[in-house]
């Protein structure tokens, strides 16, 4: 048998094997089921917490390739950890609960999507309380002697008609104010010396439901650093005088000496100083090349740690706004002025107008009233005469003869007889 046999035998047989393993590939693909759609389910609430006898509000969103399907919705209320407390089959994508009056806790969202092939589910938490209190501090600290008022609130649907039960603590946890009311505020006078905190706690009550509410206030303490320009706008190149000024806040105590430091902007020009008083002078010059605008000037006094942060404008101002007459703004200086002409020009025409005329002098008793002033008469018509050269009229304003005359025609001059 000769090769050239043997070689298209061997063709035929893969040609044969490759046919038969694309029949099975085919095969298998024709009967393979369809992929499953891809459906993610989630659900949202209108609130993150609600109180005892609110209706929440659920809704499922879902989101599914390919395309949206026809989705029936089934919803489920529980408790966390416990049993179901509500429950709709078949609803729509959103569902709301009436949370009933006397329940407490955690409620657990629950819905079942149908799409017609599968189902997927979302699930959504939330806490529910009978009441929230609401309490502030008309300060954020205080020094000794000073006055704190404190005022509160309750929101529910369950403590309408509430009595709060109130009581300040000093840091030692002993109580140094205390009292009952009906009232939504209260005031506490801080001693002298004073405690380093106290804490505000109020207790709203009604029959055998309460709610309460606490906060802390520090006695102040620390410095403030105060921060001033000798101008208001600057040039590139032009000197900027800082001065800045500690004040001890509550019974802060300064040091005996004090450094300081003012850094322009992100140029990295810094100006500093050492002394023995709580303020200073400091002398920092706009580099040449800065664009107009606000660079932040930040002051800083290292041993007490005070700092301040302010903006100085760089290029040209409005001069009106910024210049100063006599220690006012110019522009509030002009407005005065055209104030006060407004008034004076008001009063001048309402005198004009009749409004402030003085009535005139009466006429004596038994004196007859003067005569009507005699009628004048209208002066008589101007005369006219025709030009010698032109023709056109003359008017002539006098009788009186001979005259010379020019025509305002042909501006011709001649003698009228």
């Amino acid at each position: 048998m000769s090769r050239t046999s043997i070689g298209r035998r061997s063709t035929a047989r893969v040609l044969a094997c490759a046919l038969v393993l694309a029949l099975l590939v085919t095969l298998l693909v024709v009967s393979a089921p369809p992929a499953r759609a891809a459906m993610t389910v989630t659900v949202t609430l209108d609130k993150a917490s609600y109180l005892s006898g609110d209706t929440a509000t659920a809704t499922a969103i879902v989101y599914r390739t390919p395309g949206p399907g026809n989705y029936t919705y089934s919803w489920r209320v529980s408790v966390l950890f416990g049993g179901v407390l509500a429950s709709e089959l078949n609803g729509n994508s959103t569902y709301r609960y009436a949370i009933p009056l006397d329940f407490e806790g955690t409620l657990v969202f629950r819905v079942d999507v149908h799409d017609g092939t599968d189902v997927e589910s979302g699930t959504r938490s939330a806490s529910v309380s009978i009441a929230y209190m609401s309490l502030m501090l008309d300060r954020a600290d205080f020094s000794p002697g000073n006055t704190i008022n404190a005022f509160y609130g309750v929101s529910s649907r369950v403590i309408t008609n509430p009595r709060y039960d109130y009581e300040v603590e000093d840091s030692a946890g002993t109580i140094v104010l205390s009292g009952n009311t009906t009232s939504t505020s209260f005031a506490f006078r801080t001693p002298s010396p004073a405690s380093p905190s106290y804490t505000f706690r109020v207790v709203a009550s009604q029959g055998s439901n309460s709610t309460e509410a606490q906060i802390s206030i520090f006695q102040a303490s620390g410095v403030i650093l105060g921060m001033t320009f000798d101008r208001p706008t600057y040039a590139p190149g032009e000197t900027i005088r800082v001065h800045l000024s500690l004040t001890p806040r509550g019974t802060t105590a300064l040091p005996s000496q004090f450094r300081w430091f003012v850094t322009l902007g992100l140029a990295g020009v810094v100006a500093s100083a050492t002394t023995t008083r709580p303020e200073v002078d400091l002398l920092i010059t706009v580099p040449q090349g800065t664009g107009n605008g606000d660079l932040l000037l930040i002051g800083q006094e290292f041993n007490t740690g005070g700092t301040s942060i302010q903006a100085v404008r760089i290029g040209a101002a409005n001069p009106l706004w910024s210049t100063e007459i006599a220690g006012m703004p110019a522009f509030a200086v002009l407005l005065a002025l055209l104030f006060v002409l407004l008034l004076i020009a008001l009063a001048v025409l309402w005198r004009r107008i009749g409004g402030g005329r003085a009535p005139g002098p009466t006429q004596p008793a038994g004196m007859a009233p003067p005569p009507p002033p005699a009628p004048r008469h209208a002066a008589a018509s101007p005369m006219s005469v025709a030009c010698k050269n032109c023709g056109k009229n003359i008017d002539l304003t006098t009788s009186k003869r001979p005259i010379e005359v020019m025509c305002p025609s042909c501006g011709e001059t001649q003698l009228i007889t």
